[in-house]
């Protein structure tokens, strides 16, 4: 799984010429994140790791074959722990016990953080949006500012949304990225055409810790 630290300086500059790209191309002020978690899921590979020490505790103890009490306790506990190591450090593997809904309700949580302690609600023509990725729960979230929403129509913004999320769909690799964001200024120009250069109003590499 790609990580936070394959965004390197170089991937950076690309993605701010990107921005700049769709904000030249459009009469819109773009931010875009990529962030590696958006939320604390120990809790859940804890849990999965308990029930999993109960569940082999109690084959051992209700099965046939006679087992020696303290192998089947060691075992059972190194082997739950063994789980829990799992789920701790290979993000794909924890991503399963993860339910969808709270992994997407935590993503757009922290977009929508982002998007009023950044201020981004603050532009002239309340044109801002924010495209937040992040890695660990393999979900996007699109957030446009209430002069985007009242502009597009639905479909056009459920297409965005698709065509930002392609690239979880596969390897979720830099160039994906790009190329996705590369594909939605046809889309947003369509209905925020360009009027010419504009004061940037919110910097290319916005930053916000939460």
């Amino acid at each position: 799984m790609i990580t936070i630290k394959d965004f390197d300086q170089n991937f950076k500059t690309r993605l701010y010429n990107l921005v700049s790209e769709i904000e030249n191309n459009t009469d819109t002020e773009a931010v875009v994140m990529i962030k590696q978690s958006s939320g604390q899921y120990f809790i859940y590979s804890l849990a999965a790791s308990g029930i999993f020490f109960v569940v082999l505790l109690t084959y051992f103890m209700l099965s046939p074959i006679e087992y020696d009490p303290y192998l089947m306790y060691t075992f059972s506990f190194f082997a739950s722990a063994a789980l829990l190591a799992a789920f701790i450090f290979i993000p794909d593997f924890q991503r399963i016990i993860i339910p969808k809904k709270i992994r997407k309700k935590n993503v757009e949580i922290h977009a929508r953080a982002i998007f009023q302690k950044a201020g981004m609600y603050k532009t002239v023509k309340n044109s801002a949006f924010l495209v937040y990725y992040s890695l660990k729960e393999k979900e996007v979230c699109f957030l446009p500012d209430v002069g985007i929403s009242l502009v597009m129509e639905d479909n056009a913004i459920k297409e965005i949304e698709k065509i930002l999320k392609q690239p979880f769909e596969t390897s979720a690799s830099k160039e994906e990225i790009l190329n996705a964001l590369n594909k939605i200024i046809p889309i947003l120009a369509k209905y925020l055409p360009s009027k010419g250069k504009e004061i940037n109003e919110l910097p290319d590499d916005l930053d916000i810790e939460l």
